[in-house]
């Protein structure tokens, strides 16, 4: 995929079918700022990773005359649980290592999900570049760019090949 760099993408899960490939490994860049390090559980993002990915998704949804999406904890663990099961495989996915998809990661997270979609990314190293290489694929920016999704949910995990990120986007019932 040209414009995408060094990050590997995967199309969301409600609209295209992943390769289940496994993912080269790539080195992480020198210096670089983790601010999901610091995490005591590993089925929380740091509330200020969570908020610069939607707070960046939000500036291309208003563009586009989106309302902007809302974060919801129950997605926020439903993603996270994604991301580091991705770093932990070291497989970038949508299906998740016990077989489970992302609606039902949503549902065992405490979220009734209706319309739904996930994007995932392994390797930008800030939630700027992560959704710059979301927008820059055709497929995902359309995700984003979907209206109805008015809740999101945002993981992310360090890892070989990683950081593991995870963009859920959703409207409950």
């Amino acid at each position: 995929m040209i414009g995408i760099g060094r990050a590997a993408l995967a199309l969301g899960g409600t609209l295209f079918a992943s390769a289940e490939l496994p993912l080269p490994l790539l080195a992480s860049e020198p210096g670089l700022v983790r601010p999901w390090d610091s995490h005591t559980r590993p089925d929380q993002v740091r509330a200020d990773t969570a908020t610069g990915v939607v707070d960046a998704v939000n500036r291309q949804r208003a563009r586009a005359d989106c309302t902007p999406l809302r974060l919801r904890s129950a997605l926020n663990r439903a993603a996270q649980r994604h991301s580091a099961d991705m770093a932990r495989e070291q497989r970038l996915t949508h299906t998740g290592s016990d077989g489970s998809s992302p609606a039902a990661r949503m549902r065992d997270a405490g979220y009734h999900p209706g319309y739904i979609a996930e994007n995932i990314a392994a390797g930008p190293g800030t939630p700027e570049s992560v959704v710059r290489t979301w927008i820059d694929s055709p497929e995902h920016r359309d995700i984003i760019l979907t209206c109805r999704y008015i809740h999101a949910g945002v993981g992310v995990a360090n890892g070989r090949g990683g950081p593991w990120w995870t963009l859920d986007l959703a409207t409950g019932y």
